[in-house]
C-alpha cells in the first residue's frame, strides 16, 4: 500500500502546465454537471469491451465514512509537495470533516491496460492507459467512438474543487489475465519551489525519479478497500474515477451566485442528465446498450427514459422510426449525397421541468414545463449533440420531438465540426464540401421544422367575423397531436357501450325527461351566430385531453334553454372555406359526443335539453389541420 506524490517538473524543452490543461474544454456554454455527464459517458462507451452486450455506467455520490477518514488522510498526504493550498489544495480539503467524493464507474469496459511510461511505443490497441492517465490530446482510437479531440478526460479534473481524481481500473493482460492498476491525480496551477518550476501535475503512487508508476493487482486492491471506494466483482473489467470534492453547483443560477447543491438535489440533477443526455444508448432492444445508474448515499436515483417520461418516450419514437418508411431521407444536392435521416414524434399534454433539461435548452419555464419543440442532434456514438429548437406549435400544450442522425459514412466530417464538448455543429471550422454537407444538413432540418410547427403555412382568414368569434369558432392548428398520444393530460374519456343514438341531458339538469322533440332553429354555426337567447354559444377555447383511446378535444358550449341541438366538425382549408369533400383515404374530425357538468357521457353529434345549461362537446382532432367546430340548433 506504500504510495507517495510525485510532482511534474519542467523539461529542459518545455511542457504544458496545468492551467493549460484545465483550459483545454474552453467555456462550455452547458453547465459542469452536464459536461461532466457527457464526456464521462462518452469516455466509457468508447471503452467498450468486445463483445459486451452491456456498458454498466454508474455514479455515487458519497460521504467519506468515519471509518474510512483516517485512511484518506494517512494515504493521501504521504509525500505532499511542501507547497500553499493555492497551488495544491488538497490539503486542506483532506482535514474537512466532511470529505464528499463522486465516484464515476464503468464495467463491461476494456480498462485502462498498456504502458505505463509515454516513452515506451505502444500500437493503437495499448494505449488506454497513455491516452486517458498521462497523455493530453489523445483521442482513443475506437470505431464508432465519440472522443475527436481526447480534452474530454479533463472535466473530471474541473469537476474536483481540489482538482484531484483518484483511477481505479482493471483489464485483462495479453496472456488473459486480469490486473488491475490505481493511480491518484491532480492538475491546479504550475508554480516555482525553490529554484525549480513546475508544471502543477502531480501523480500518487509509487514515485520515481522523473515519473509515477501506479500501483498494481494486490496492492491497488487493497487502497481501494481502504478507501472504501467502488471494488470489481468477479471477472468485471472497466474504471472506476472518483473526483474528490466534486464541484456541483447549482446551473440554474449565475456562477457567481451559486452554491453547492445538497447531495439528493446534485444526485438529482445528475440523474436527469444522464437521461436527458443518455436516452439514445439506454434504449431496450439495442443490440449494445448503455445502462445509467445514479446512487446518492447508497440510495438510487430515478434515472428518465422512455419508460417515465413523456418527452423522452417522444424522442425514442421518432428514433425508432428513422429507419422505417416513415423516416425521411436529408440529402444535399450539389453534390449529390445523403447526408441524414430524420423522423418526428407529435405530441399532446407531454412537458418537461427538468433543470437538466432546461440546460439543454429544451425548457425555458421550470413551473410551468414546455411542450417539446425541438429535433435531437446524433451521429454515429447515438450520444445526444445537442437539442436544436423550431417554432413552437401554436397551442402550448402540443408539440413535436425529432431525431435528425448522420449517416454513418459522414460521421468524420460531423465529428470534425464539433467543438472540443461535442455539443454542436459548426461548419465554419471545415472547408469545401465537407463544410456544404455540414451546413445544408443544418438548412434542411431547420425547414422541416418550420413545415411541423406550421411556421410556413399561410394565415387562415375567416370571412368578416369578430376577432372574439373567429377565436371561439376555430380550433388551433394541430401542428403536434399524436394519434396515439405520450402525454398526461385530463380526465378520460369514455362513452357507455351501446350508446350511439341522440340522448338528452334534460332530468339530469333540472328539466324533463330527455329524447323529446326541440324546437325548430336554423343551421348557423354558434361562432357567427345573431345574438339571442335561442342559440347556442361556444364558451372559450377548445382545449386538449388525452383519452384512453387518443388525443380527445373539448369544447364547452352554452345551450339556450328546451331543444335539439347538433354539432359538427370539419377541416378549414387553406382558403378559409370548409373542406366538403376529403381526398380518398383522409383522416377526418368527427364527434364523438357530449359530457353533461355531472360526468354523464352521450354518444352521437345530437344533444336534447330542457333547461338552459353548459355542456361539453368532445370532438376527435385530426393532424395538422384547422378546425371549425360549430353547434347550432337542429333542423325540425
Amino acid at each position: 500500500m506504500t504510495g507517495s506524490w510525485y510532482a511534474q517538473r519542467f523539461r529542459p524543452d518545455g511542457g504544458i502546465t496545468a492551467e493549460g490543461l484545465r483550459n483545454q474544454l474552453g467555456r462550455p456554454a452547458l453547465s459542469l454537471p452536464t459536461v461532466l455527464v457527457r464526456e464521462s459517458a462518452q469516455n466509457s462507451w468508447d471503452a467498450k469491451a468486445d463483445g459486451a452486450r452491456t456498458v454498466d455506467f454508474t455514479m455515487e455520490l458519497a460521504t467519506v465514512g468515519p471509518a474510512q477518514l483516517n485512511a484518506w488522510r494517512s494515504l493521501l498526504s504521504t509525500g505532499m509537495p511542501s507547497v500553499p493550498p493555492e497551488v495544491f489544495p488538497l490539503r486542506p480539503a483532506l482535514r474537512e470533516m466532511n470529505l464528499r467524493y463522486l465516484s464515476v464507474s464503468d464495467r463491461g469496459t476494456k480498462g485502462l491496460g498498456g504502458p505505463t511510461r509515454s516513452d515506451y511505443a505502444a500500437d493503437a490497441g495499448h494505449r488506454n492507459w497513455l491516452s486517458f492517465v498521462l497523455n493530453s490530446g489523445e483521442a482513443r482510437d475506437t470505431e464508432g467512438g465519440g472522443g475527436t479531440y481526447g480534452y474530454g478526460k479533463g472535466v473530471f479534473f474541473l469537476a474536483s474543487a481540489v482538482g484531484t481524481v483518484l483511477i481505479y481500473t482493471r483489464f485483462k493482460d495479453d496472456a488473459g489475465a486480469l490486473r488491475t492498476r490505481f493511480i491518484g491525480s491532480s492538475l491546479w496551477a504550475s508554480y516555482t519551489s525553490g529554484d525549480r518550476p513546475f508544471t502543477g501535475r502531480h501523480w500518487w503512487g509509487v514515485a520515481q525519479d522523473d515519473h509515477c508508476e501506479p500501483l498494481v493487482d494486490a496492492a491497488a486492491d487493497e487502497v481501494v478497500r481502504a478507501l472504501g471506494l467502488p471494488r470489481f466483482e468477479a471477472d468485471e473489467t472497466g474504471t472506476t474515477v472518483t473526483i474528490i470534492e466534486p464541484n456541483l453547483l447549482d446551473p440554474t443560477v449565475p456562477e457567481e451566485e451559486a452554491q453547492q447543491l445538497p447531495p439528493e438535489e446534485a444526485g438529482r440533477y445528475l440523474a436527469d442528465a444522464m437521461g436527458w443526455n443518455l436516452w439514445p444508448l439506454a434504449l431496450e432492444g439495442r443490440r449494445r446498450r448503455l445502462n445509467p445508474r445514479m446512487v446518492v448515499s447508497g440510495a438510487p436515483v430515478a434515472i428518465p427514459g422512455e419508460d417515465n417520461d413523456a418527452v423522452i418516450a417522444s424522442f425514442a419514437a421518432a428514433y425508432r422510426r428513422l429507419q422505417t418508411p416513415d423516416g425521411e431521407l436529408v440529402e444535399c444536392k450539389r453534390p449529390r449525397r445523403l447526408l441524414a435521416r430524420f423522423a418526428v414524434e407529435r405530441t399532446f399534454g407531454a412537458k418537461s421541468r427538468s433543470k437538466a433539461a432546461s440546460d439543454l435548452g429544451l425548457v425555458d419555464d421550470l413551473t410551468e414545463g414546455e411542450a417539446p419543440h425541438h429535433v435531437c442532434l446524433m451521429r454515429t456514438p447515438e450520444l445526444v449533440v445537442r437539442y436544436v429548437p423550431g417554432p413552437p406549435a401554436p397551442h402550448r400544450d402540443i408539440g413535436y420531438a425529432a431525431v435528425l442522425r448522420v449517416e454513418d459514412d459522414l460521421d468524420a466530417t460531423f465529428a470534425k465540426s464539433e467543438p472540443p464538448t461535442h455539443d454542436a455543429w459548426i461548419d465554419s471550422q471545415l472547408h469545401g464540401q465537407e463544410a456544404t454537407f455540414v451546413r445544408v444538413a443544418r438548412r434542411r432540418t431547420k425547414d422541416r421544422l418550420d413545415e411541423i410547427a406550421g411556421a410556413r403555412k399561410n394565415t387562415i382568414v375567416a370571412g368578416d367575423q369578430p376577432v372574439g368569434s373567429v377565436a371561439r369558432k376555430l380550433g388551433h392548428l394541430l401542428a403536434g397531436v399524436s394519434a396515439s398520444g405520450t402525454g398526461v393530460g385530463g380526465p378520460a374519456v369514455q362513452l357507455a357501450a351501446g350508446s350511439t343514438t341522440a340522448g338528452g341531458f334534460g332530468s339530469l339538469l333540472g328539466g324533463g325527461p330527455g329524447g323529446g322533440g326541440g324546437s325548430a332553429g336554423s343551421g348557423a354555426r354558434a361562432g357567427g351566430a345573431r345574438r339571442g337567447s335561442g342559440r347556442p354559444r361556444l364558451e372559450g377555447l377548445p382545449h386538449f385531453v388525452e383519452s384512453e383511446g387518443g388525443t380527445v378535444l373539448e369544447q364547452r358550449v352554452r345551450l339556450p334553454g328546451r331543444g335539439r341541438f347538433v354539432a359538427s366538425v370539419h377541416v378549414v382549408t387553406g382558403d378559409g372555406k370548409l373542406e366538403s369533400d376529403p381526398y380518398a383515404g383522409a383522416v377526418v374530425p368527427s364527434v364523438i359526443g357530449w359530457r353533461s357538468e355531472v360526468g354523464t357521457l352521450l354518444a352521437g353529434d345530437t344533444v336534447d335539453a330542457d333547461v338552459p345549461c353548459e355542456v361539453t362537446l368532445l370532438v376527435r382532432p385530426v393532424v395538422d389541420a384547422t378546425l371549425d367546430i360549430s353547434v347550432a340548433v337542429a333542423a325540425p
